[in-house]
């Protein structure tokens, strides 16, 4: 080759360098105008993240990109996004230890970007990252994120092939480094002001819904529901149970009922025991809160717990965790548990602050609830107390009227039988005296026949002082039977007086007229007395009719019983109604229908037993109709 084509060659070869160099800054100069455009435009995190990796990958040709930022306790790096790359190969760089030798963690402790431009360059400069670097036969750039001294975390390009990286490719990626990390500074700053805005108002709707009402159960589902979904995804509250033994998810809300039943389930068969070595028992005790930052599947993998176990836990998604105590008046009253299901959504200390400030809230709400509360029960308790007092005077009282009443009863009932005594008794004692004399007489004189007519003039004044004595003991035993009411049947009552009444009066014919009969409450054997006296009275008194009518029926009312037996008998005078209920008193002459006035004041005593009443209604000579009320029960 000749000097001057020799020449020509040299020149060409140094235009067409001059013209790639040229047409590289050109496409740098393009790209850093896209993520100039990409970043005016992002206000999250994320967001700022996505352009740089993006945007870096199109203008040098990198295969993929990541960035990685510091976890919530800062002792390892997480990828955050990654653009390029199969997620099953990401996986297992997903957490770095910052005590782990990478060129990503290297590049943020010593605040240098680093450049790896060859396999052989990787394995010499990390020896033990051998195995996971085995296939890698590309480049790798590791670029801190920097603003000032302070490291936000690192943006990392790998390239398929191995390549070089001039100095304008280094420049450009420390720019776009640079720019990445002020972008993230103002995003994060953004995005804290946002939150701590969000959590501001928060805490006033929070204090608005607790001074809102003192029931509990509403109050800690408020609270929870407005912490679902926007500052949480689940948010489960344990109050201690009575006996102390352990803490029961009183409040759980979710997105998802689905997964609310699925948690109540899983918790009632794997209670928590305030004593026991788990998360929210161990913070009831201790009173200081817990956050596990991230949550990973190996982390699930590690628990000594049953397979079945672990897939439950699975289904709650869990990745960040923060479980705080709910303190009031010194004292730990329950258990504020806040989770989130997804890892790049990790709770970091700021998030423990605030989730303290809503269990401190929650915690003087569940104190002012339970004094409250105990306020209620006392006051119900005073409440039962006077009512039971007022319970006792009224039934003092009642026993007072009682006793008074069935001394008024008493008093006339001896009334009567001195009245009886003076007269009832004394007429047929008379008779038996004078008759005696003069069956002696008869004697002396030899004159049996006359001995035999006062004989039987003595028996039945016997007979008539013997009823007496009868009827006056049967009332005695009434004002000292025991009274012991239950549901009785009345229609049976009625057929036992039928059969009663059948012995007394043989032969005569009774046609019966009988409603429905339902059960009512009372003595039944004194009710028995009540209705076999009725009807007996009823037959007996028609007995100058050909063919005794009796009518019985049931009248149901809102408070008691109205039962009613009618006959066709001779009646009464109205006028002297109330003396058909006094001891001895009849109206009618012993020759006419036969008795000594015992039957219906016997009537009456009962009924005074059953806080009932008696009463009787004829117009003279076409009948006669007795009712009796009995309370219900409930009066």
């Amino acid at each position: 080759m000749s000097a001057e084509s020799q020449s020509t060659s040299l020149q060409d070869a140094e235009g067409s360098e001059r013209t790639d160099s040229a047409f590289h800054s050109q496409a740098h100069v393009q790209a850093w105008w896209r993520i100039t455009q990409a970043l005016g435009d992002a206000t999250a995190p994320a967001e700022v993240i996505h352009a740089v990796v993006h945007e870096g990958i199109q203008a040098l040709g990198a295969r993929g990109g990541a960035v990685a930022l510091p976890s919530a306790d800062g002792q390892a790096l997480e990828i955050r996004t990654t653009f390029g790359y199969d997620p099953v190969a990401v996986a297992p760089w997903r957490t770095i230890p910052l005590g782990r030798p990478t060129p990503v963690t290297e590049a943020y402790r010593q605040k240098t970007p680093l450049f790896i431009e060859t396999r052989h360059q990787a394995l010499h400069n990390y020896p033990a990252l051998q195995t996971e670097m085995q296939n890698f036969t590309g480049s790798l750039a590791a670029l801190p994120l920097m603003v000032k001294d302070q490291v936000f975390g690192v943006l990392m390009l790998t390239f398929s092939q191995q390549r070089g990286f001039d100095d304008v490719d280094r420049l450009f990626l420390s720019s776009l480094a640079g720019q990445c990390a002020q972008a993230l500074q103002r995003s994060t700053a953004l995005e804290r002001t946002e939150r701590l805005n969000e959590q501001l108002a928060f805490l006033a709707q929070a204090s608005e819904v607790l001074s809102s009402s003192l029931d509990l159960d509403s109050i800690l589902e408020s609270i929870a529901r407005l912490l679902v979904p926007r500052l949480t995804d689940w948010c489960v509250i344990h109050l201690p149970s009575l006996d102390r033994q352990q803490l029961l998810p009183v409040t759980v809300v979710h997105q998802d009922p689905v997964m609310v039943s699925f948690l109540r389930r899983f918790i009632e068969h794997n209670p928590v025991e305030i004593s026991a070595e788990n998360g929210v028992g161990r913070v009831f005790t201790t009173g200081l809160p817990e956050v596990v930052p991230v949550i990973t599947d190996e982390m699930y993998d590690a628990i000594p717990r049953s397979e079945a176990w672990k897939a439950d836990v699975r289904r709650l998604q869990l990745r960040s965790v923060i479980t705080v105590p709910m303190h009031a008046n010194g004292q730990v009253v329950g258990v504020l548990g806040l989770a989130r299901t997804r890892l790049d959504q990790a709770y970091g200390q700021e998030d423990v602050t605030f989730a303290l400030e809503v269990a401190g809230r929650a915690g003087q709400a569940v104190e002012h609830a339970r004094l409250y509360r105990q306020a209620q029960q006392e006051i119900e308790q005073r409440q039962q107390a006077q009512k039971e007092l007022d319970a006792v005077n009224t039934l003092l009282e009642e026993r007072v009227r009682d006793r008074t009443q069935d001394l008024t009863e008493v008093n006339r009932e001896l009334e009567a039988f001195t009245y009886s005594a003076s007269h009832d008794l004394r007429t047929p004692v008379r008779h038996v005296v004078s008759f005696a004399d003069l069956a002696r007489r008869a004697l002396e004189q030899s004159q049996p026949e006359k001995v035999l007519r006062c004989l039987d003039v003595i028996q039945q004044g016997a007979l008539r002082m013997n009823t007496l004595i009868d009827g006056m003991l049967t009332l005695s035993r009434v004002g000292s039977q025991t009274f012991s009411a239950q549901v009785v049947d009345l229609e049976a009552l009625v057929r036992q007086g039928q059969q009663d009444i059948g012995l007394e009066f043989p032969g005569r014919p009774v046609h019966w007229d009988l409603g429905p009969l339902p059960p009512v409450w009372g003595d039944p054997s004194m009710l028995q007395q009540v209705v076999t006296n009725l009807l007996s009275n009823a037959v007996k008194y028609s007995a100058t009719r050909e063919t005794s009518e009796v009518k019985v029926w049931v009248e149901a009312r809102e408070h008691e019983w109205l039962v009613s037996v009618q006959d066709n008998g001779i009646g009464f005078d109205a006028r002297y109604t109330e003396k058909l209920f006094g001891v001895f008193q009849r109206l009618h002459p012993q020759r006419e229908v036969e008795g000594v006035g015992v039957g219906l004041a016997t009537v009456r005593r009962i009924l005074m037993k059953h806080r009932g009443q008696v009463f009787a209604e004829s117009s003279g000579g076409v009948g006669a109709t007795f009712r009796f009320m009995l309370p219900k029960p409930e009066q």
